[in-house]
């Protein structure tokens, strides 16, 4: 690819001016890019950064790679993983992937459903790449020592623990004698395993035994709760277990245990210190024990503010501590000595909670930031608090949601586990290897940035084609949201108190909801039914289509809030959006039908939403679109940001570009419905969901609490998704819907024959048909009027995609895609 040329007038300047002024233009560069990127110009910035990284581009390395992804050098590692281990020596990384096995006992695995069988692979380093070594069925698995591995097989109705040796390819099977073994943990001796297991037949709690080759158990606990390994310490002459409230640690030299009360225990790198969060006249502390010299913890923190329930984490020698403490409503990041009782310091300002340290080094540790479920990974130096982030997912739009970090022995390398393309439907989970001794190069940030800008222009060319033929009537009415409005319905949603099924806030809500709906000229229905003996409704109003109204599309928005709060957030904005949504289009009718749909007892388990779809179904409604908005009202920063959550791409692009044509608001994307209410519509009529959430996803720390209140959310980003939602549906109730029954087939002359239902629309003038092999299924397009194709040239396994077009050239806002058969 040829160097985008610079400006006459900057290569000029390039030329002739000084050094410093070139400098000071380059730094303005760099500034006018940084601030395009925060207000959503990503062209405009993505250019910005092309010329700087082909001009000076060692210069602007570093800042631009951290606004554009990773610093560190990102390597894929294996499509699936979980249970990440390092090797003692670093040079080795275990895997573990698929579904855990029934263990004799009859208790069942607990991994993703659609995840193949278990299995254990061990990578070995090769330079900075990790390489498949070894592979085996199995789960569990641990490392005996640097080139010995363990894992725990299944077979039939009996179980083995196996030993390879790596470099000779020797196997052995432990037994273990009147065991169910559940897990297995390396003793820290070179020489035997820790069993975590119960008797065969029972339902005892689990406890710890020392296993030998021979079948040896040599019983540390004995616990009528259940007992999990937490590691070892000075070569295996200590094995620290955790109970459900407290910490025990046994010494091999006295044979004999000895527990404390407390939670979350760590051990240093180096095995010297024990750290876990303890009670102090019931005040949150942190306790510390030399476990060489300490008979008993001792209390370096006490804390009026709550402490977190995450393990403490010592630096590699054991003098110091970072720990979670919660002053607020989000955890914060603290840094504390372990040899005296001293004040902590403060590490992280972060709204969202900060969560999860371990250290790397002495001065440096990773943590991260959001809730369980899309938490993203950062670096920290201890001594000047400098931030650094770790992982991202390298594209200007998609989300990865990260899951685990493993850090190698020395500090030099993380193991991660997450979806880079932002799937979080596919039970896999990818593993990727950060090299921290390795940063990027001009080269590789120069590759990543013209990619980017590719695929920034594609989305945005697609989306100004899209909406070009309803481009004028869509700024007319996202013009009519109001905020003021907006601010209004938040305020009156508050005053209901908790609106959870069980709470009189939710009857109120239902009463004033259907109100406001027959204001604005709408009749709605009240879907009264009875989950769990409680009455309740979904408030649905329906604006008919003009031209095809048995075609129906819903967007929707649950109302009702967890019990303990009144749910501004989650889901007052939703609500709000939902409802502004209405008011405007109340007087906009568009050829399909579209139905407004207000769940509720989304709290208690989605039970709105499948109320809605099991009348839908039973009522012959043929949806064919939905959107479901949810958290869509708090801000992290000043921008205006949220996330396309979808299954279906094509509305996934119709949604970027109903956003950045028509709004102030910068949008995210993630494949992502389950657990919501969107899953109800995916569940009985397929990948026809998208609709808008919160980014950071669930990063707001009001989430699920009592203080998720009014004066949390952003009235003004509720208006932008309002818009964003109002352009949407006049796109798609315009629009031909995804067409059936698509086939291909190949004929004796060669080719292949496509057929399809004709579309259900009036108006419909053609359809476009793309094909082409699966490394370029876009290569051919056709245009035909009826609903059935020849494809010249086409065989077996090649892709192909038709859609429908219709009036003022409206193409359909999805493809529907099969495969060429014989």
């Amino acid at each position: 690819m040829k160097p985008t040329r610079a400006p006459l007038f900057a290569l000029v300047l390039t030329l002739f001016a000084p050094t410093s002024a070139v400098a000071q233009l380059s730094t303005r560069t760099l500034d006018s890019a940084t601030l395009a990127w925060d207000e959503g110009r990503y062209v405009d910035a993505l250019l910005s950064f092309e010329r700087l990284l082909a001009g000076a581009g060692e210069s602007f390395r570093r800042q631009i790679a951290l606004h554009t992804g990773e610093l560190y050098r990102t390597r894929a590692v294996a499509p699936d993983g979980r249970r990440l281990q390092w090797s003692p020596d670093g040079r080795r990384l275990l895997v573990e992937s698929g579904a855990l096995p029934v263990l004799p006992d009859g208790r069942p695995g607990r991994t993703p459903q659609g995840a193949g069988p278990a299995r254990v692979t061990v990578y070995a380093l090769q330079g900075d790449s990790l390489v498949p070594e070894h592979a085996t069925a199995g789960f569990s698995a641990t490392f005996v020592d640097a080139s010995r591995v363990a894992w725990i097989q299944v077979v039939g109705d009996s179980q083995r623990v196996m030993v390879r040796d790596l470099a000779s390819g020797l196997e052995q099977s432990w037994p273990t004698p009147g065991a169910v073994v559940s897990a297995i943990a390396s003793a820290g001796d070179g020489e035997r395993l820790i069993a975590t297991w119960r008797p065969p037949g029972t339902r005892a709690a689990s406890n710890l035994s020392l296993l030998d080759s021979g079948g040896g158990m040599r019983r540390i606990t004995d616990a009528a709760v259940p007992t999990q390994v937490v590691g070892t310490a000075a070569g295996g002459l200590h094995v620290v277990y955790r109970l459900p409230t407290q910490v025990g640690v046994w010494s091999r030299e006295a044979g004999a245990s000895r527990t404390f009360e407390g939670v979350q225990p760590s051990i240093s790198a180096d095995g010297s210190t024990l750290t876990f969060v303890a009670r102090d006249s019931g005040r949150s502390a942190i306790a510390v024990m030399n476990l060489a010299s300490d008979t008993a913890p001792r209390l370096v923190v006490r804390a009026a503010q709550r402490v977190g329930l995450a393990n403490p984490a010592p630096s590699p020698d054991g003098r110091q501590v970072v720990f979670q403490m919660m002053l607020r409503e989000d955890w914060e990041l603290y840094l504390a000595e372990t040899t005296r009782e001293t004040a902590p310091r403060r590490l992280t300002w972060e709204i969202q909670h900060d969560v999860l340290p371990v250290f790397l080094d002495s001065v440096r540790f990773l943590a991260a930031i959001g809730e369980a479920r899309h938490r993203r990974s950062y670096l920290y130096d201890v001594r000047g608090g400098e931030r650094i982030r770790l992982f991202h997912n390298n594209t200007v739009r998609t989300v990865a949601p990260e899951y685990a970090w493993v850090p190698s022995p020395d500090g030099t390398r993380v193991a991660i586990i997450a979806d880079r393309d932002g799937d979080t439907v596919s039970p896999e989970r990818q593993v990727y290897l950060v090299s921290l001794r390795e940063e990027v190069s001009v080269e590789d940030v120069l590759a990543r940035v013209r990619s980017a800008l590719a695929a920034e222009r594609a989305l945005r060319e697609r989306g100004e084609r899209m909406f070009a033929p309803v481009a004028a009537r869509v700024r007319q009415a996202v013009a009519d949201v109001s905020v003021a409005r907006v601010d209004r319905c938040e305020q009156t949603l508050q005053l209901f108190g908790s609106r959870f099924m069980t709470q009189p806030g939710n009857a109120r809500a239902i009463v004033w909801l259907a109100a406001e709906l027959q204001g604005m000229g709408y009749e709605p229905e009240l879907q009264w039914f009875s989950p769990d003996g409680y009455r309740t409704a979904n408030v649905v109003a329906t604006l008919r289509g003009t031209a095809d109204p048995d075609q129906t599309y819903v967007v929707s928005s649950h109302f009702d809030s967890v019990l303990d709060g009144p749910g501004a957030d989650d889901n007052g904005s939703g609500t709000c959006a939902l409802l502004e949504t209405a008011r405007v289009l109340a007087s906009r009718p568009q050829r399909s039908t579209i139905q407004f749909a207000f769940f509720t007892a989304e709290e208690a388990g989605l039970l709105g939403s499948r109320e809605f779809v099991r009348r839908a179904q039973q009522n012959r409604v043929r949806i064919v679109g939905a959107l479901n908005n949810d958290m869509v009202g708090w801000r992290n920063d000043h921008r205006l940001d949220n996330t396309i959550r979808y299954s279906n791409d094509g509305l996934r692009d119709l949604q970027h570009a109903a956003a950045f044509l028509f709004t102030d608001l910068i949008t995210y994307d993630s494949r992502y419905y389950q657990n919501t209410d969107a899953h109800a519509y995916y569940e009985a009529y397929g990948d026809i969901v998208a609709g808008i959430g919160s980014y950071p996803i669930l990063g707001n720390p009001h989430y699920h609490q009592s203080h998720d209140q009014y004066e949390t959310v952003d009235p003004r980003l509720i208006a932008e998704v309002a818009r964003t939602t109002v352009a949407s549906l006049m796109l798609m109730a315009s629009s031909p819907a995804r067409i059936a029954d698509l086939t291909a087939r190949e004929v004796p002359a060669g080719g292949a024959e496509v057929t399809w239902s004709p579309a259900p629309e009036g108006g419909v003038t053609g359809y476009q048909v793309r094909y082409g092999p699966p490394e370029a299924p876009e290569r051919s397009l056709l245009t035909v009027r009826n609903p059935r194709a020849l494809l010249p040239g086409a065989r077996s396994g090649w892709r192909v995609a038709v859609r429908a077009v219709g009036r003022e050239g409206l193409a359909g806002w999805d493809w529907a895609r099969t495969e060429v058969r014989r």
